[in-house]
């Protein structure tokens, strides 16, 4: 078995755990872990498609080398056996890259599905709590109408919060700043 075959399958094995430790927990967790494993097995086939590459572009590099030191002009600096040879190397890697691409895409789709839900069952419960005051008397409707409002605000712009959210855990802005730029929206 060569490098890239144990190491597609070392990353098999490692996902497979690590997805069978994720089913006991719940399907959405499942869900991400598997996807993440999925993510991190292409990755290494990537990587060891890239090996493999380098060593065929320093082989081309070597004959360069070579041809430019006897420096015969009328024999021309062929490459077309190693080129020959990387072909299915290249068409794995742009698939392989392909394949990245689109479950990379497919874990941004689940994170942001995940988020929306996590948004909608915030402005759920704050809803309930609200709905309980008022008919409890410990909010008036004015205090209810307001609290509802910003609850829905943030309910309907929770896409952008969460990119305000990002840029302050990436250290774009401060604190402050983050305060300041969900209060604007939540106005």
């Amino acid at each position: 078995m060569d490098m890239f075959g144990k190491a597609a399958k070392t990353a098999k094995e490692v996902g497979d755990t690590v997805i069978h430790s994720a089913k006991s927990i719940g399907g959405s967790i499942y869900n991400a872990t598997k996807e993440q494993s999925e993510l991190a097995s292409l990755n290494i086939q990537k990587s060891v498609i890239e090996k493999k590459l380098e060593e065929s572009y320093a082989a081309i590099g070597k004959r360069y080398v070579a041809y430019i030191e006897k420096c015969d002009s009328n024999v021309a600096f062929d490459v077309s056996d190693v080129l020959e040879a990387m072909k299915p190397d290249l068409e794995k890697l742009a698939d392989v890259k392909l394949q990245i691409d689109t479950k990379e895409a497919l874990i941004r789709e689940g994170n942001e599905e995940r988020a929306r839900k996590k948004a909608q069952e915030e402005f759920e419960a704050t809803k309930q709590k609200l709905d309980k005051a008022l008919a409890l008397d410990v909010l008036t409707q004015l205090e209810y109408d307001i609290k509802l409002e910003i609850a829905q605000k943030r309910y309907d712009n929770h896409e952008l919060l969460r990119k305000i959210e990002i840029q302050l855990e990436m250290g774009i802005i401060t604190k402050a700043e983050y305060d300041e730029k969900v209060k604007s929206i939540l106005r």
